[in-house]
């Protein structure tokens, strides 16, 4: 009875791990994704958080460094079509709500323009300011700080729309 027990506890727990949700996303773009920094979070992919795309305080524009970033991933999507994405802009809790909102609005659109210049379509681009309303970090510190200031690209499967 032991000895079927463990036949069976070990065929379920097999089953487990050869059993793929079905997230929408091919195994190349899977692949593409990865090798570009994004990571699965629920049924989206969000550029990783060491690779963020990090502003000075106050700063909306790009530097030439993230464009060619940003259009080298926009290319790679476009290969393996990914066609839209979520561009979130983020700040920290230096100003008011109200010029943070304006803030990162500017930096999702940045990143969108970006994202567009590197072929993707504008019109499946979709960018939210989201001001300091989802911190990554305390913003009790300028470490903390700079961590907020950040865009996030997150992609969805098709021409499904990121949530």
């Amino acid at each position: 009875m032991r000895k079927l027990l463990s036949l069976l506890a070990l065929t379920l727990l097999a089953a487990c791990q050869t059993v793929q949700p079905n997230d929408g996303f091919t195994e190349a773009q899977k692949t593409v994704l990865r090798a570009n920094g994004f990571q699965p979070v629920g049924s989206n992919w969000e550029f990783g958080m060491a690779d963020r795309l990090l502003f000075s305080t106050d700063q909306s524009v790009l530097i030439p460094a993230q464009r060619d970033v940003i259009s080298r991933i926009a290319s790679a999507l476009v290969a393996v079509e990914v066609r839209g994405a979520k561009v979130e802009g983020h700040t920290d809790n230096t100003g008011t709500a109200a010029y943070n909102e304006q803030l990162s609005q500017k930096r999702a659109q940045a990143v969108a323009d970006a994202l567009a210049a590197g072929g993707m379509a504008s019109a499946a681009l979709h960018p939210v300011g989201m001001g300091l309303r989802a911190p990554v970090a305390s913003n009790d510190s300028e470490v903390g700080r700079q961590e907020n200031r950040r865009v996030v690209i997150i992609v969805a499967p098709g021409d499904a729309m990121p949530l």
